[in-house]
């Protein structure tokens, strides 16, 4: 991945390799990469040179991609792209994988069930924040691709419910109809729905 002049390129690699082979040292982690548009669902592998995908995602504002894997929402057709182009305000979400980042650089959070909603898609998963901030107020000051830990998707694109456990999913906040604070009993058991 490189991010440079406000985008970010994304080379995915066309065949898995072995992610513990003991006589082969990658340059950089192999991660899953899988992002989706109000339509579509991008996915492949990607090599992450940077700390976090997160930080590259907010600093970027064209992401492209090259070697993608491209599925309809609708249909579930998928087709391979050389070549994609995809502005960062397109993007829903994110599937996060690999590292956290830099340790030294945590801090000591509190965890806070959140909710959102953006078109069809609705994601909900845990929001960090310092235990004097209020987590809405938080999410509301950073930048727009946030991250949710032990996270879902859910998506509606042909009246069908999907339901995907991510792990930890960046949703765009750009993107969003509402963000709210639920209960530990909304993101268990599947009572949210999208609403409008």
């Amino acid at each position: 991945m490189d991010a440079t002049a406000g985008s970010l390129t994304i080379r995915l690699d066309a065949a898995p390799e072995e992610a513990f082979e003991p006589d082969s040292v990658a340059d950089a982690p192999l991660l899953r990469f899988e992002a989706f548009l109000a339509d579509a669902r991008l996915f492949g592998l990607v090599r992450l040179s940077a700390a976090r995908l997160t930080d590259l995602l907010n600093a970027c504002s064209i992401l492209r991609i090259h070697q993608a894997r491209v599925e309809s929402l609708i249909d579930g057709c998928v087709r391979g792209v050389d070549e994609l182009e995809v502005p960062r305000a397109t993007l829903m979400a994110v599937l996060a994988t690999g590292p956290r980042g830099d340790p030294a650089l945590r801090r000591w959070t509190l965890s806070h069930p959140i909710a959102a909603q953006a078109g069809h898609f609705l994601s909900g998963g845990y929001a960090h924040a310092t235990p004097v901030e209020d987590p809405l107020a938080n999410l509301l000051e950073r930048p727009p691709m946030i991250p949710l830990t032990d996270a879902w998707l859910e998506y509606w694109p042909d009246g069908v419910r999907r339901r995907q456990w991510i792990g930890t999913i960046v949703f765009n906040r750009d993107q969003t109809d509402w963000i709210r604070v639920v209960t530990e009993a909304d993101l268990e058991f599947g009572q949210l729905r999208p609403t409008g």
